[in-house]
């Protein structure tokens, strides 16, 4: 029986196919060499196992411009061949790694095969593999030579099903390939058109690719990675296809259309649910998807509502009930009419004072620190002839002669006929310790040695101690007694005064000038390396100007090696200028180019290439090129120790380990010593030792190496030229440390060091041409730094002055804007009144030798009985206690975790570590567990005699009467040290308005909306924690504020080194500010000024309770703080005060600090967020 044309049709064309592929076959080799000779870069052959002869490739067309989308389109052709949407049975990718990548494709059908390609990258090599494939295809009859897939192949594709993002008759290329014969078939032209529906034509013209867009909007929008149950396409039917398309989202919607192909079918009805969502409003003007947030806009609205929602508190009724008890007993109206009886008894007492008494004020010596004695004529004259003959008998040698030695006579002429002379000194000339001495033997010669007392400042520690040192060994043993020094934490003062050396700092000169306003009983000051232009060294030239009116017997000598020394002489009224030329070793000076080249290295191998390009990381210092330098010294470089010159901490650290790692320093076998202005005077001292026989010495030092000091075997210097400078933005209040180009000047003295005592060599990391662009001396750090505490200092020594009139007398004064910032944040903490005198907080804070935010943390320490835990907190914020650094950050954020427990408080990280390593009995069990928390003994020793020193400013100030007790636990000065939210609250009352906002639930910049992050703002910019913080990454924080101590800007982004959060109700009665409220129906909403966002809401009752509390607790501070001419509290005063001031730690420790009703909403949020994501 004859076969009917439909049921011959197929088998001829399986016929055809089979035929074709036994042609194929038999030249199999011809072909496989074909598709192996394809490559991906000109000119390269990637031998083959099978590979012919190179001519058999010539000549061979470029797959790639022939199959521009070779991936797609096979897998189109399979797809349309098999109707199956899945192919990953029948198409397998497998690639090999190398420099050069081969890549094979492997087919399933018709029929196994495989082809190679080979490109650099994986994707490229598929390509050609993909490529190679399609052509076998093509030989083989199925892609027709019009690179469609050949109709012979083609089959039935009911019901076949897609994936959610293909979207093949959107893709322009695969869709050329893919198109249909031009002329329509006999059964196409018998079925006539499909009638089209206006809005689908629409729709289509509108977006088209509707597919693709479609599931693009949904992914955005539920960020689900289930987007098939959100998206839903059935398509049915013969000859013409229905789809109905169901979505889940925004929610339940159904779409149908028609068409000849599925995937007609399906892009239509894609297109009417597009142009639904335009009318929803869920594409943009582009008909692009919204952001995230967009499509969460109310999450959003609602996070910013509960971020601006007032605080409930609700009080425990036994602690309202205690609060009422308290105020009926202790009325506030009158414990604030008593305060201001007592205030103006006060001033007619200080009007009553006659001028006379000035007369008796307590008078420091500034050499011996005891009170200050005139000596009568006789002691003088006996203590001269004493001192002459002390110096006659033991005839002090000078040494090796230096420069200096041949201009005595001029330098003392100078001094005696003029009050102020500037000794321009060239390096190596000697000024350093051989002027004072002068100076002191000048005056013992003639017979007035008792008359003469020297105070010698040097600009860092280690230069006073090591200068003293030299000269008191240089004088010998006889006149050592008259030579000693005086820095922070450690003080050596000579045994009398009269005829006495002190070295000390600029800091401690300044403080001296506080109990001795006009240097009584001081001859000479003498003022080196003032060149530096700190900002303590300007003031203290500014207070100089008015001390020498007072003092005309005073004489002044500043010493300067690079500086501009006519410009100091113009600022003294015309002083004299004595010239001394210096003297060096010739030192070898090299610098990038010149290294580069003796090392051996291309000299674009380390060149400082922009990164980024950005120019000022251009900075940074290569570290590994200075250790690599240091190596190449080592190895080929003549004897003698080696000072390297880097910006920071850090910076040395990662140097230091980057050597101890190569073989040549391991377990010891160099001598390298770390030196920074933060290490303890002891460990300093180190770098002065000479490293035993066979081990080379090398110094890794900031710029506290570069002035004052003598290293005497240094003959190797290396320069990365670059420092760490403190920038101050008194706008935002925010700090920040860089890493810039040091000056020409300090060019000089780093070269200077290695040819003081021998010949040497400077290695000058940084292109010749630098040099040029370098400014030629040092910013002042005045014009660079906050000016609270130069403020203060100013109004110590001259209160009746204004503040900006003051600082326009030094020598750069700094801006009057930034001044009058200052002045306005002492006034917020309450240290300057409004006519910028120091109030009675403000005369306290000034003794303390810090920043006047934690002095006055410090003050109100010893008003709540919680000195100690306050004492290690503002230590640890000079000195970290941890061993930082890049290695060790994981493990420190580790022990930071375990030590803050559930405090969420950097600051009682910082108490609880000083308190347990105290605890720690033994060398052994303190050792464990500095290493259990990665924690620095030498830090904490020297946090420890910071404690010490705090606490004798507060002695000073009068807070305590023993400084002693202020570190024992059991003392009454810390009844109430172990309770953490009250030392929180007083922390917080200290530094604010230094306040951070918490907000819940934030946008990310890609648009994305997060419930659950945090984002923090302070009242001017956002910030972000540091990762050093215990609260960064902290999604549990018990408030929606954090107070902070300063912070850091870096990289255009400015971070808070370390918070704590704070109690809403420590906020509302510590800080001294005034407040706003407003009544809501049954509630009072309460505001800081200034802070739309700091509101609380309380019943009329208890805000009326806790308004009382505030006056009381404000009186109890303004009442121990007044002036001392009053009478000390009486024993009922102090005991009212400790119940107040427990009723306070009661309230803070039972009262939540926000209400769980918050917490609650923004869960619900956060479940209606991922809800829409499924």
């Amino acid at each position: 029986m004859a076969m009917s044309r439909t049921v011959l049709m197929p088998v001829r064309a399986l016929i055809a196919l089979r035929r074709n592929t036994l042609e194929i076959n038999k030249d199999i080799w011809s072909n496989w060499t074909f598709v192996s000779s394809y490559r991906t870069k000109t000119g390269v052959i990637h031998k083959h196992r099978h590979s012919p002869p190179e001519t058999l490739h010539k000549g061979r067309p470029d797959l790639l411009r022939e199959f521009p989308q070779p991936k797609n389109l096979l897998y189109a052709t399979l797809s349309k061949s098999l109707g199956l949407s899945d192919l990953s049975q029948y198409i397998q990718y497998s690639c090999t790694d190398g420099e050069v990548k081969r890549a094979t494709v492997t087919l399933h059908w018709p029929m196994r095969m495989e082809a190679e390609g080979f490109g650099s990258r994986k994707l490229e090599a598929e390509r050609q593999a993909a490529a190679a494939a399609l052509c076998k295809l093509r030989e083989l009859g199925v892609l027709g030579q019009g690179k469609q897939p050949s109709v012979t192949s083609k089959t039935r594709q009911k019901g076949r099903q897609t994936t959610v993002w293909e979207d093949e008759e959107e893709d322009v290329s695969v869709r050329e390939h893919l198109e249909p014969f031009p002329k329509k078939t006999l059964k196409e032209r018998a079925q006539g058109p499909i009638e089209e529906d206006p809005t689908v034509t629409e729709a289509l013209s509108i977006f088209p690719k509707p597919r693709a867009l479609l599931g693009s909007v949904i992914q955005v929008a539920t960020s689900s990675t289930r987007v098939r149950e959100l998206l839903q396409y059935r398509t049915t039917g013969g000859k013409v296809k229905t789809c109905e398309l169901t979505l889940h989202w925004p929610e339940e919607m159904t779409f149908t259309a028609h068409g000849r192909r599925r995937l007609e079918a399906e892009s239509k009805a894609a297109a009417l649910a597009c142009l639904r969502f335009k009318e929803l409003k869920l594409l943009d003007e582009q008909n692009n998807p919204l952001t995230h947030a967009r499509y969460h806009q109310e999450e959003v609205r609602e996070a910013g509502e509960r971020h601006r929602r007032p605080c409930r508190i609700e009080i425990p009724k036994d602690i309202e009930q205690r609060i009422q008890e308290y105020l009926s007993q202790y009325p506030v109206e009158a414990e604030v009419q008593k305060l201001w009886d007592e205030e103006e008894q006060l001033s007619v007492q200080s009007s009553s004072i006659s001028t006379d008494d000035d007369d008796d004020d307590l008078i420091t010596d500034a050499i011996t620190n005891k009170p200050y004695r005139t000596l009568r004529p006789e002691e003088a004259d006996s203590l001269s002839d004493h001192l002459l003959s002390l110096w006659m008998g033991a005839g002090p040698g000078r040494g090796v002669e230096l420069p200096v030695d041949s201009y005595k006579q001029s330098v003392l002429a100078a001094v005696k006929s003029s009050q102020v002379v500037v000794i321009a000194g060239e390096t190596g000339c000697g000024k350093t310790t051989r002027i004072p001495r002068f100076l002191l033997e000048g005056c013992v010669r003639s017979g007035e040695g008792a008359k003469c007392n020297v105070l010698v400042t040097q600009p860092r520690r280690i230069s006073a101690v090591s200068v003293a040192h030299r000269v008191a060994q240089e004088m010998g043993p006889a006149l050592r007694h008259c030579v000693g020094y005086q820095v922070r934490l450690e003080s050596r003062p000579p045994e009398r005064s009269g005829g006495a050396l002190l070295f000390l700092t600029v800091g401690v000169l300044l403080r001296k000038l506080q109990s001795n306003p006009s240097l009584q009983g001081i001859s000479h000051v003498v003022v080196d390396e003032v060149h530096e232009r700190d900002v303590n060294t300007d003031l203290l030239l500014a207070l100089l100007l008015s001390v020498l009116k007072e003092n005309p017997e005073l004489r002044v000598v500043l010493m300067s090696a690079t500086g501009d020394t006519q410009r100091l002489s113009q600022y003294f009224g015309g002083c004299p200028v004595v010239r001394v030329p210096g003297f060096m070793h010739p030192v070898q000076a090299r610098y990038m180019e010149e290294v580069i080249t003796e090392m051996g290295r291309p000299l674009l191998e380390k060149s400082r290439e922009k990164r980024n390009g950005l120019e000022e990381n251009d900075v940074a210092p290569d570290l590994d090129l200075v250790a690599d330098v240091i190596d190449h010294i080592h190895r080929s470089g003549e004897p003698g120790a080696v000072l390297c010159f880097l910006p920071g901490w850090q910076d040395i650290k990662v140097v230091q380990q980057k050597l101890e790692e190569k073989a040549a320093y391991r377990s010891g076998s160099q001598m390298i010593l770390p030196l920074h202005s933060s290490m303890a005077v002891t460990e300093q001292q180190a770098v002065f030792q000479h490293p035993p026989k066979g081990l080379r010495k090398i110094v890794l030092a900031t710029n506290i190496a570069e002035t004052s000091i003598t290293i005497d075997d240094i003959v190797h210097v290396v320069d990365a030229g670059s420092q760490k400078e403190q920038n101050y933005d008194p706008r935002t209040k925010v700090s920040g440390l860089n890493t810039v180009w040091i000056s020409q000047a300090n060019v000089t003295q780093r070269r200077g060091r290695a040819g003081r005592c021998q010949p040497g060599h400077a290695y000058h990391l940084f292109p010749r041409k630098q040099l040029d662009s370098m400014d030629t001396f040092p910013i002042p750090e005045i014009l660079r730094t906050p000016l609270e505490s130069v403020v203060i200092q100013a109004k110590i020594h001259c209160p009746d002055s204004k503040a900006v009139d003051f600082l326009s007398q030094v020598l750069d004064s700094p801006d009057r804007q930034a001044v009058k910032v200052a002045v306005k944040n002492l006034m917020e903490i309450g240290v300057l009144d409004g006519s910028e005198n120091l109030t009675p907080l403000g005369q306290r804070v000034a003794c303390m030798s810090c920043d006047p935010r934690l002095g006055k943390v410090l003050v109100l320490s010893a008003l709540f009985s919680c000195v100690l835990p306050i004492l290690s907190v503002a230590a640890c914020l000079t000195r970290d206690p941890f061993y930082n650094s890049m290695q060790n950050r994981a493990l420190v954020s580790k022990a930071k975790t375990a030590l803050s427990g559930s405090s969420c408080s950097d600051y009682l990280v910082f108490s609880h570590v000083v308190q347990s390593w105290k605890g720690q009995q033994g060398k052994e069990s303190k050792q464990e567990f500095l290493d259990k928390y990665t924690l620095s003994g030498a830090s904490l020793r020297f946090i420890h005699g910071l404690m010490q020193q705090f606490s004798e400013n507060l002695a000073d100030a009068g807070l305590v009467d023993h400084s002693a007790e202020c570190l024992r636990l059991s003392s009454h000065l810390n009844q109430h040290s172990q309770q953490e939210q009250l030392l929180k609250a007083v922390l917080v009352a200290g530094l604010y308005p230094n306040l951070i906002q918490v907000k819940r639930g934030t946008v990310t910049k890609g648009g994305r909306f997060r419930p659950e992050n945090l984002s923090y703002r302070t009242e001017s910019t956002p910030v972000l924690l540091h990762r050093s913080s215990v609260n960064r990454g902290n999604q549990n924080l018990s408030s929606r504020w954090l107070t902070f101590f300063s912070a850091m800007k870096s990289n255009g982004q400015v971070f808070i080194r370390d918070s704590s959060v704070v109690h809403p109700l420590a906020l509302l009665l510590l800080t001294d500010c005034d407040l706003s409220e407003r009544v809501l129906g049954d509630r009072v909403e309460v505001a800081l000024p200034g802070h739309t966002l700091i509101r609380w809401e309380f019943s009329p009752h208890v805000w009326e309770l806790l308004w009382d509390l505030r006056t009381s607790l404000q009186a109890m501070i303004h009442r121990n703080l007044r002036s001392s001419e009053c009478e000390s509290n009486s024993s009922s005063d102090s005991w009212k005060d400790s119940e107040l001031i427990g009723l306070l730690v009661d309230l803070l420790n039972n009262t939540d600090s926000e209400v769980s009703g918050d917490q609650d909403d923004f869960n619900n949020s956060t479940d209606n967020v991922k809800a829409d994501g499924f």
